[in-house]
């Protein structure tokens, strides 16, 4: 009893704050009433009750006026066949389908009181007055339900006022009619009345219950659907939609990157009450660079975000996602670590730090492959060597004897504190002249430099290049 009270009442406020949404609904729903079966059933029972009248009244009680019986229910009846060829030339009746309704019931409660009347006026004597009261009564009640039964007011209490209405006209034109058949009829009268309240409460239940539930779960789906979003790329979504597996809807075959290793230097020694805010909004806006000239057919943007390590970002150009312009994959993963350079810069100068803070990046091409977790959330990731090399070139700056080459070169160029990019041999040899220019080269294998250094994981490399930033 409790519940069936608080879900009465939760459908209440819900369709009064989504008042709009459910007028709407109610709209729909009167118009699906005007043109489906409902009225066309209704539509049929009229015309056999017009054939039926008729012929009782011109074959058995040979009645004058019989014919005109045939014409009752003329009015509603049109309302049904005429409405859906009205809303192809005016579609704004559609949003009069309510009140089309109460009319088309109004208009069978006055075509049954003028068939009475036809019925009453051509009646020859008392004995046939006795014989149509029999035959009339039994339809009172019935049309009095089946007019009060359905209505589409986002307020039941229109409902019941309509329905009193319904009822008190009808008496009025019984009385006009003949008012010793509505003094015979008072009690079918009352029973269609509240037979009429009762259904029309269950049904006006129904419709608000439906459209609670329908608007809910719709409601469930967009936040579902934005939820998702943030775990799945768009395409991913497209796919899942239409029925593929979350397994299909990324590359997994073997492809060639180039990785970015983004890390901030010397994060652990920042301290700041806003420090957790400063990487959350950083990693935004890398995310924006990346997700630039997205697109699915086929895949592309600007980088891949791949992942979030505290302090550090990595993503990849080339691979899964082609990149967004003509230029070598060199150009635009040098293109995309200035991008995000700049908004490093920008998120610092925002954090107002008291002390410098600056990042590095490392670049490194090769080999890469998709994969999916194999249990639990299955979540998309990359592996291969072009990862763990990129991290080793970005780790470069932790190298004493590189450090100092960068600082001696920071300071010819009059930089106390800097940004560092540092790209693999294949990157630089694949780049345009202009970004060429951007760059120092050093020799790995000159040991007045730094004492034949060996590169980690990339034994063939004979040369690192470096571009320092303010």
């Amino acid at each position: 009893m409790n519940t069936a009270k608080f879900d009465q009442k939760r459908y209440s406020e819900y369709c009064r704050e989504h008042s709009e949404e459910f007028l709407y609904e109610l709209r729909e729903e009167a118009g699906k009433f005007l043109t489906n079966w409902p009225a066309r059933t209704g539509v049929i029972l009229l015309v056999l009750s017009s054939i039926a009248t008729y012929i009782d009244a011109s074959v058995v009680r040979e009645n004058p006026y019989a014919v005109q019986t045939l014409f009752a229910y003329v009015v509603p009846i049109s309302i049904i066949i005429l409405y859906p060829f009205a809303t192809l030339f005016v579609s704004t009746i559609e949003k009069f389908s309510t009140y089309l309704v109460d009319i088309f019931f109004l208009t069978i409660l006055v075509g049954y009181c003028t068939a009475l009347l036809i019925v009453f006026t051509g009646a020859n004597s008392e004995e046939e007055y006795q014989s149509v009261y029999l035959i009339l009564s039994g339809q009172v009640n019935f049309a009095l339900l089946m007019c009060t039964g359905f209505a589409y007011h986002s307020e039941y209490k229109v409902t019941f006022f309509r329905n009193v209405f319904y009822t008190l006209l009808t008496v009025s034109l019984m009385y006009l009619v003949n008012a010793e058949f509505l003094s015979f009829n008072y009690i079918h009268i009352f029973q269609g009345f509240f037979a009429g309240a009762i259904m029309s409460r269950i049904y006006y239940d129904i419709v608000r219950a439906r459209f609670y539930l329908k608007s809910t779960e719709a409601d469930s789906k967009e936040h579902l659907h934005n939820q998702l979003s943030k775990l799945v790329y768009p395409h991913q979504l497209e796919r899942i939609k239409l029925g593929d597996e979350l397994e299909n809807t990324m590359p997994l075959k073997e492809g060639k990157a180039i990785i970015n290793v983004f890390d901030v230097q010397r994060s652990s020694e920042i301290r700041h009450e806003k420090t957790a805010d400063f990487f959350v909004n950083l990693f935004q806006s890398f995310l924006q660079i990346c997700m630039k000239g997205y697109e699915h057919n086929p895949l592309r943007s600007q980088a891949f975000r791949l992942k979030e390590t505290g302090d550090g970002f990595i993503s990849s150009v080339g691979y899964p996602f082609l990149p967004v312009d003509s230029r070598s994959l060199a150009d635009s993963a040098v293109s995309t670590a200035l991008l995000m350079f700049d908004a490093f810069n920008k998120e610092v100068e925002r954090f107002n730090y008291s002390r410098p803070i600056k990042a590095a990046i490392g670049l490194a091409y090769n080999s890469v492959q998709g994969t999916f977790q194999s249990g639990g959330i299955r979540s998309y990731d990359l592996f291969g060597e072009a990862l763990i090399q990129a991290s080793k070139y970005e780790e470069l700056r932790k190298q004493p004897v590189i450090w100092d080459i960068f600082c001696e070169h920071a300071e010819k160029r009059g930089f106390a504190d800097f940004n560092i990019l540092i790209v693999q041999e294949v990157v630089y040899n694949s780049l345009s002249p202009a970004y060429r220019e951007l760059f120092t080269e050093i020799d790995l294998k000159d040991e007045a430099l730094v004492g034949d250094f060996q590169m980690m994981y990339d034994n063939d490399a004979r040369y690192i290049y470096f571009h320092l930033l303010p």
